[in-house]
């Protein structure tokens, strides 16, 4: 059950800004402000991509630059809040998310931003501070070994191989490299730093145990609102990559873990928590945060958490709902994905809950806002014609 305000009318006309809109975490964020009867207008690069074409998008702005063109973008957002009125603007995507987290003093004066305060955001989006933190408040993680920025002392602080190299501020797999001997660490470090920027080096988890992700809200109190858990039976590629299927559990004690560690960083509004199990001991380790809505965000929502409420709550300064629980074995997968795991994966028969099992609900495709998945299923297909120039990799920092 939910403890919630009765403040809906509160929320009716209120315009949202919602950007990086070609992320399938759009469109349950999409809806949910919908339903509170708000008014979004949606922002990418493209007006093909799916929060452009969804039916609850009120209108759609191109900005055809991403977030890391830090002067660039922030002429063009200034342009589009000059020229409207906006309640809040949230950003999905971490690199969108961190240029908020820069800006949001300048752009203060035409909304509020769904972004921690500057200080706050460099603590939680640097994952060598993560694992010290982690590490000081007795939580389960890889130990760290990059105290040093000086690679041949981290080789001297590496007791055993492999370990993992990956950028301290990035996403995803972006970066990630395995490190198999001290003379590949001495080859490659250097290369990864000039490409990436300052890099983490840890102890390698092997990737065969189950992995979680743990999503939090915590009110400006200080004190949690939301925490679901969730696990990744199957992800892609098969050898380690994102998920492509994932189920509610109970698993209180990592929400001790991940709630004890946001209180440490002094974090505030919405986290998702990345977690994996050591086949070797047993347990589950916070391997990083993420300081943004989860691209898995929708089965929070089916789960009976409303994050999108909880951010606009947390913007007007009103007391932030609270969700003492939330559905468990509520599964969602992205299909197609999901066949690419089926095809590749020896265990396409053994893996729980059944590949087979009809009671799922899809990530992106919805019965009552159907475009959004003949977009998806059409991007690939789209950037095989966009010019060459405009084929730039968005780097991880």
């Amino acid at each position: 059950m939910r403890r919630i305000q009765e403040t809906d009318g509160a929320f009716i006309g209120r315009n949202i800004l919602l950007l990086d809109c070609h992320t399938v975490q759009v469109l349950p964020m999409l809806k949910a402000f919908h339903r509170l009867g708000c008014d979004v207008t949606t922002v990418s690069r493209s007006r093909f991509d799916i929060g452009a074409v969804s039916r609850y998008s009120r209108r759609h702005i191109v900005i055809p630059v991403k977030a890391f063109e830090e002067d660039e973008y922030l002429a063009r957002l200034t342009e589009i809040l000059e020229a409207r009125r906006y309640d809040l603007v949230v950003p999905l995507t971490d690199s969108t998310a961190r240029f908020l987290s820069k800006q949001k003093e300048a752009l203060g004066k035409y909304a509020r931003a769904a972004v921690a305060d500057r200080d706050v955001f460099d603590r939680i989006d640097d994952k060598q501070l993560t694992m010290l933190a982690c590490r000081a408040s007795g939580i389960p993680c890889p130990k760290t070994y990059s105290i040093s920025e000086n690679v041949g002392e981290i080789a001297r602080a590496i007791d055993t191989y492999p370990a993992a190299m990956k950028p301290r501020y990035g996403y995803g797999a972006v970066g990630f490299r395995k490190i198999d001997s001290r003379d590949e660490l001495l080859k490659y470090y250097p290369e990864y730093v000039r490409q990436y920027g300052p890099m983490l080096v840890e102890e390698y988890i092997p990737q065969t145990g189950m992995q979680y992700t743990c999503d939090v809200y915590v009110g400006r109190d200080g004190e949690v609102k939301s925490a679901i858990v969730y696990d990744k039976p199957r992800w892609y590629p098969v050898g380690g990559g994102a998920s492509c299927c994932n189920r509610t559990i109970d698993r209180p004690d990592l929400i001790d873990n991940c709630a004890r560690l946001l209180k440490a960083l002094g974090w505030t509004g919405y986290a998702d928590l990345d977690l994996i199990e050591d086949p070797r001991d047993g347990s589950v380790r916070i391997m990083e945060i993420n300081p943004r809505i989860a691209a898995t965000a929708k089965i929070a929502f089916l789960a009976g958490i409303d994050a999108a409420r909880q951010i606009l709550e947390d913007a007007l300064e009103m007391p932030v709902t609270v969700y003492p629980d939330y559905k468990k074995n509520v599964v969602t997968r992205r299909l197609l994905v999901d066949c690419a795991w089926f095809l590749k994966s020896p265990r396409r028969f053994r893996t729980k809950p059944s590949w087979f099992n009809p009671f799922f609900h899809g990530q992106v495709f919805s019965w009552d806002d159907p475009l959004p998945s003949l977009a998806y299923l059409l991007k690939p297909v789209l950037r095989l014609f966009r010019k060459p120039e405009n084929r730039r990799q968005t780097p991880a920092a």
